[in-house]
């Protein structure tokens, strides 16, 4: 009889603490991370979009999240029915890139670039008719830099380059600001609206890539005036200058154009995976991301023969290269309704050597999409799209690689 009533009081009071209980989804990487509260393991259950779903005990709690390879992570939660998602990434315990900071921005950030000292870091906002400026390495918001003319229209790109900032805004205007005093200097339409990019040319020179008419104009930067320009009817995804020569993505065609840094003519086009987008050039290779096949393809710059290819996260759409390294943006696996709501991953950050090997990597958030090295290398800094949100990471040069 004892023994049936302290088995019935033990069932009842686990009854109570199960309706204290809380289901809460958990979105949060690496993949391998398991949740504590109060020294115990969570067990959970999956959600159909493939969430974890933990039992949290309801009001304040500290949850706290381990994975092999990690740092700890510990989180103050309160607790109440109806919670949306945690979302919550694991920094990696060793490797090249140690997190220093991470800021809010505004809508939809887009495209960033730090200023020549490395002291500022300048992010293109899509959202708003704006570029954030902020202090490296607090990460510290100094202003934002707007459109003269207070059009609405958001920003797709910002580029420094050295006493001049340069950001190209969604109605085809480009906008030069002083780089150390962030006045603003003058105005050009380059670009007759839509998706455009910047990319530095060197020798006084920056191109325009526009991505919905297939236009890469180079402009004299102290002149304002268009060059010799190149037009294509493929879907120009991606564009890099390296060697002389520039390197044009075709989404749709599975190749890469090959342009005379001269004459701006195709004088070569190589085949490139399913759908190449990001391009970048280091040493003698050229750095190609597909999205087709979740790789980076390494063509040799001189005749584009395959060299290798390297894994990376599901859909790989930014590039950039430092002297010695070349990073990598993936969104990860797409939103089955839609690519441009958050899906069922975090995007992650793949360093590559200059031999294509894998560096290091780390976890961003939704939708890893501006992406940028200071001149120096020391750091790498990149936006989550989804989240508003601005990440800042010390690098670690790699040693006799």
């Amino acid at each position: 009889m004892k023994v049936a009533l302290l088995l019935l009081f033990g069932l009842l009071g686990w009854a109570v603490s199960a309706q204290d209980r809380v289901s809460v989804p958990f979105k949060a990487f690496p993949t391998e991370y398991e949740v504590f509260v109060g020294g115990d393991r969570l067990a959970y259950s999956l959600r159909g979009d493939g969430l974890r779903v933990y039992p949290l005990p309801q009001g304040p709690v500290r949850v706290n999240l381990t994975a092999p390879g990690s740092l700890p992570l510990s989180l103050s939660l309160d607790v109440k029915p109806g919670m949306a998602a945690i979302q919550a990434k694991l920094e990696p315990r060793q490797g090249p890139l140690s997190l220093v900071a991470e800021a809010a921005t505004g809508k939809s950030p887009r495209s960033l670039t730090f200023s020549a000292d490395g002291k500022k870091l300048f992010v293109a906002l899509q959202g708003e008719p704006g570029v954030d400026v902020y202090e490296v390495p607090s990460l510290k918001k100094m202003k934002r830099l707007a459109a003269p003319e207070g059009a609405p229209s958001g920003f797709t790109d910002v580029l420094s380059l050295g006493t001049e900032v340069w950001a190209v805004q969604n109605d085809g205007r480009v906008h030069a600001f002083d780089s150390a005093t962030l006045a603003f200097k003058d105005s050009k339409d380059l670009t007759g609206g839509g998706n455009a990019f910047l990319t530095d040319l060197g020798g006084g020179r920056v191109a325009v890539a526009n991505w919905d008419n297939g236009q890469i104009i180079p402009v004299d930067t102290s002149t304002r005036k268009p060059l010799a320009s190149f037009s294509s009817t493929a879907s120009v995804r991606g564009f890099t200058f390296g060697q002389g020569a520039g390197y044009v993505s075709y989404f749709d065609r599975g190749q890469i154009a090959v342009l005379d840094g001269a004459t701006w003519k195709v004088k070569a086009t190589w085949n490139a995976g399913k759908a190449p987008r990001p391009v970048a050039v280091l040493g003698g290779l050229v750095f190609v991301g597909d999205m087709g096949s979740a790789q980076v393809l390494l063509l040799d710059a001189a005749t584009g023969k395959p060299i290798n290819s390297v894994a990376v996260a599901s859909n790989p759409h930014q590039m950039t290269a430092s002297k010695t390294l070349v990073a990598v943006a993936s969104r990860g696996r797409n939103n089955p309704n839609d690519y441009q709501l958050p899906g069922p991953d975090f995007g992650k950050v793949t360093l590559l050597d200059a031999h294509g090997e894998v560096f290091g990597s780390v976890w961003g958030r939704n939708q890893p999409t501006g992406l940028a090295f200071s001149s120096d290398g020391k750091y790498l800094a990149f936006t989550d799209y989804l989240d508003d949100n601005l990440e800042l990471y010390r690098v670690a040069a790699p040693s006799g690689r």
